[in-house]
């Protein structure tokens, strides 16, 4: 009966469900005289777990305090970049107007850059024929 127990208790805690007392009843019987014959191969385990349990750190553990000394000049220098952008920023002066003077000009660089633009999508639609290869060998390789 007790044996019953035993094992629904080890099923419990090999699935992380067992309280701290089960775990305990479970640390006392296989630390004990008298465990199952089918059960024996659990006593190394639990009287390890036991053993370990009485162990303690022979040092005191030292924890680092979480305060910076300097923690608020890294405000301050914060503060004084953003300061010194937004100057920077309102002294600078605009020399592009977005437009041009001259009508000829205007033209040939909107030449320049819709050739720019069409070349770049020819070269990524040219690899497209790459795909479309493997996708007839994929097809033709699957229907058979």
């Amino acid at each position: 009966m007790e044996s019953n127990r035993i094992e629904q208790l080890l099923e419990s805690y090999f699935e992380g469900t067992t309280t701290l007392e089960q775990e305990q009843e479970l640390r006392s019987y296989f630390t004990g005289d008298e465990v199952a014959s089918h059960l024996e191969s659990y006593v190394g385990m639990f009287s390890a777990f036991a053993k370990a349990q009485k162990e303690t750190l022979p040092l005191p553990v030292k924890i680092p305090s979480s305060k910076r000394k300097y923690g608020w000049i890294t405000g301050i220098a914060a503060a004084t970049l953003l300061a010194l952008g937004i100057v920077t920023k309102n002294t600078q002066q605009d020399t592009y107007s977005g437009t041009y003077q001259d009508q000829k000009v205007a033209v040939l660089k909107t030449k320049q850059t819709l050739g720019m633009v069409s070349k770049m999508l020819q070269q990524s639609t040219a690899q497209l024929g790459t795909v479309k290869e493997f996708e007839n060998t994929a097809n033709s390789f699957f229907k058979q």
